[in-house]
C-alpha cells in the first residue's frame, strides 16, 4: 500500500512533475513483476485542479476546493493511466467517502471492489471522492485515508512518502519508532505547502490506525530514487512505525478508527466508567443523558460527566429508547419497551476503550 503526498506528485504551484509520476509507474510496474499487489492511495487532485484555474494558494471555501477537485481528478487520473500504461500497467479511479468506510455494508463492498481490480493486476488509485463530500473535503486528509484501506484490505505494508526524509529529531531521521506519544507529536509539524493538507502530525496520527490493525508504516522521501523497491527490499529508508505485539481485534479497530464522528453521545456515571475500564458492558443504569438521534446499531461516544471520551461503541438501543430506559435497571427495562429480554446498553465486545486506542 503507497500512499503518494501532492509534494511528491506536483511543484508548490500545482504543476504537475511528470518525471515523478514516470518513476512511480516504473517502481509500480517492478512491484508487479513481483507478484507484489499494490493500492495508491494519492493526492494531488486539488493540486492540479489549482493549476489549471491559476491559482497559487490552496482555497479555503468547500466550494471551491470541490472545483479544484473536480477539474484536477480527470488530470491526476489521465497522468496516471499515460506513465502506467508505458509500463504496460491497468489503473483504475477509486473514489470514496467517510461514509463508505464507516457504514459496514459499503465498507465490505469497496473492500470487495479493490479485491477484484487487484486480483484482475489492476492498480487502483484511491482518493476521496471530494466533489461529493459535505463536511470536510477529505477524511481530515489523504493519510488517513491511506490508513482505513490499508486495513480495509489488510495491506502488508504501508508506505508514506512525502517530501521528507521522515520523522526527525534534531535534524537527523528516527529510524524506527515504537511508542507514538505526546514526545514525538511535539517532533513534528504541519504542513507549510500552500497546496496541500496534512504534515507530519497527520501521518503519526494514522500510525496509530494502521498500527491497531498490525500493518507497520514506513515514513520516506517520495522524491528518492527507487524508494518503493529499496523499502520492499528492507533498506533502512525513512522512519519505520511498527505494530505493537497487542492490538485491537478487527471489529473493536473498525469502532474505533472507521466511525470517526458518532451519531450520539451517552454520558454516564462514575460508577458505569469504573466498570467500562473492567471491560464490561455499559447497562441503562449507569447512563444519565443521552445526546443526538440515532438508531440501534449506530456508534455512539462514551463520556463522563466532564466529557471525558472513554470508549466508542455500538448501541443496541435507539436514542428515543434509551432516553425512556436511561438509569433503570436491567429487569425494569422489559416492561418500558415491551420486550421480552433487555439487552446491554453497549455489549462490552462492540465497545472499545479509548485507552486501547490511544
Amino acid at each position: 500500500m503507497i500512499k503518494v503526498g501532492s509534494s511528491v506528485l506536483a511543484q508548490a504551484s500545482g504543476t504537475p512533475r511528470l518525471d515523478a509520476f514516470h518513476a512511480l509507474a516504473t517502481q509500480l510496474a517492478a512491484c508487479a513483476r513481483q507478484s507484489c499487489e499494490v493500492v495508491v492511495v494519492s493526492s494531488g487532485a486539488i493540486a492540479c485542479g489549482m493549476a489549471v484555474l491559476g491559482l497559487t494558494r490552496r482555497p479555503k471555501e468547500l466550494a471551491q476546493l470541490q472545483a479544484c477537485a473536480a477539474i484536477g481528478q480527470g488530470q491526476l487520473m489521465r497522468l496516471y493511466s499515460e506513465a502506467c500504461a508505458r509500463c504496460g500497467l491497468t489503473v483504475a479511479q477509486v473514489l470514496l467517502t467517510e461514509a463508505d468506510l464507516s457504514n459496514a455494508g459499503r465498507c465490505r463492498n469497496a473492500r470487495r471492489t479493490l479485491e477484484a481490480l487487484l486480483a484482475r493486476r489492476v492498480v487502483p488509485i484511491v482518493n476521496e471522492n471530494d466533489t461529493v463530500a459535505v463536511d470536510e473535503i477529505t477524511f481530515g486528509d489523504n493519510d488517513r485515508l491511506a490508513a482505513l484501506v490499508a486495513s480495509l484490505i489488510r495491506a502488508d505494508l504501508l508506505m508514506m512518502l512525502s517530501d521528507v526524509d521522515g520523522l526527525l529529531r534534531d535534524g537527523r531521521v528516527v529510524e524506527r519508532l515504537d511508542d507514538l506519544n505526546q514526545t514525538h507529536d511535539a517532533l513534528a509539524k504541519p504542513t507549510g505547502r500552500s497546496t496541500t493538507k496534512g504534515g507530519m502530525l497527520s501521518k503519526l496520527s494514522a500510525a496509530r490506525i494502521a498500527r491497531h490493525a498490525g500493518i507497520p508504516m514506513v515514513i520516506a522521501n517520495g522524491h528518492r530514487d527507487k524508494v518503493v523497491l529499496d523499502i520492499l527490499a528492507g533498506q533502512p529508508i525513512g522512519t519505520l512505525i511498527p505494530p505493537p505485539a497487542a492490538r485491537l481485534s478487527s471489529r473493536k479497530w473498525w469502532i474505533a478508527f472507521s466511525v470517526r464522528k458518532p451519531q450520539g453521545t451517552l454520558v454516564v456515571d462514575d460508577g458505569a466508567a469504573e466498570a467500562l475500564h473492567r471491560h464490561a458492558s455499559l447497562l441503562a443504569s449507569g447512563i444519565q443523558a443521552v445526546a443526538g438521534r440515532f438508531h440501534a446499531g449506530d456508534s455512539v461516544a462514551i463520556v463522563t460527566a466532564r466529557q471525558e471520551e472513554i470508549a466508542r461503541g455500538i448501541s443496541s438501543f435507539s436514542s428515543g429508547e434509551l432516553l425512556r430506559i436511561r438509569g433503570l435497571k436491567t429487569h425494569e427495562i422489559a416492561s418500558i419497551l415491551g420486550v421480552a429480554n433487555a439487552k446491554e446498553v453497549v455489549h462490552r465486545d462492540q465497545l472499545v476503550l479509548m485507552k486501547e486506542a490511544a
